[in-house]
């Protein structure tokens, strides 16, 4: 073998030897991370003391404060706004009116009412002043009659028959006068009592023209103004169209949507926490 080609051999064998060296190292160096990570000494793990307690369920909803009662006013009675005192924002009191309607049918009612009453009180007056008459009649016959039947029993044949007879017709036709009258009078205080019943519908129906706030509030909203026509709320056929919306703001209602698998965690007396985000 010369000189050259055993160099060459020799070369090949380091180059060989050094490539299985490499392969070795990252072999042991590969092993050695292993065991290092599977040692068990090396594994850190969060730890807690055991305690006892109430398990506890809970759940974050997002809900929305709205006021305790909100209504839409309503007129009761048709008309047109004849002013209105109210706009959004303002703060109201029980009571309180918030516009007037003006209802000239309504009153025109009233005025016929009223005129009803003073006719039926001139046919009281004059049914008991025809009683007066009547009564006073009554006596002066009645009294004729009983004088002329006693001086006949007195004396028979002092009077004549006739004329007993026509005292006795005019007695009962000035007592019958009497009990006509007396009619004539319970029929007039009837018509006066109706009058009068109709003038206080009328007269209640003639109050709602002032449409009041019902409980202390804010007015949210307002539907109307000055010279719009109204229908009466108290009928289902027509859509009457409401004055103002009014809300309570002196206390709220807190509503929060509960989703359907969270119903049964919601119980009588669950405490719940309230955040009120600004």
């Amino acid at each position: 073998m010369t000189l050259q080609r055993r160099h060459i051999v020799i070369g090949v064998t380091v180059a060989l030897a050094a490539v299985i060296a490499i392969t070795l190292l990252v072999h042991s160096l590969g092993e050695t991370k292993t065991n290092k990570a599977d040692d068990p000494v090396q594994r850190v793990a969060p730890v807690v003391f055991v305690t006892r307690g109430p398990l506890e369920n809970t759940i974050t909803l997002t809900g929305e404060f709205r006021p305790f009662q909100e209504v839409d006013v309503h007129a009761k009675v048709a008309g047109y706004i004849q002013k209105i005192f109210v706009d959004v924002g303002d703060k109201v009191k029980t009571g309180q009116v918030l516009a007037i309607l003006e209802v000239p049918e309504l009153n025109a009612q009233v005025e016929g009412a009223r005129a009803d009453i003073r006719r039926s009180e001139d046919a009281i007056r004059r049914a008991q002043s025809e009683i007066e008459r009547a009564e006073s009649t009554h006596q002066a016959y009645h009294a004729a009659y009983t004088r002329l039947k006693q001086a006949s029993e007195e004396r028979p044949g002092l009077v004549a028959e006739q004329e007993l007879d026509d005292s006795l017709a005019k007695d009962q036709e000035t007592d019958a006068q009497i009990r006509s009258t007396r009619a004539a009078l319970a029929e007039a205080q009837n018509q006066l009592g109706m009058a009068q019943a109709t003038l206080d519908r009328l007269s209640a129906l003639q109050a709602y023209s002032h449409i009041t706030a019902p409980f202390t509030g804010v007015i949210t909203k307002r539907y109307v103004d000055t010279g719009a026509l109204i229908s009466a709320g108290t009928s289902s056929e027509t859509q009457s169209q409401p004055v103002v919306q009014l809300a309570e703001w002196s206390l709220f209602r807190l509503e929060i949507p509960v989703p359907e698998s969270a119903v049964s965690m919601v119980h009588l007396g669950t405490v719940v926490q309230v955040h009120v985000l600004n």
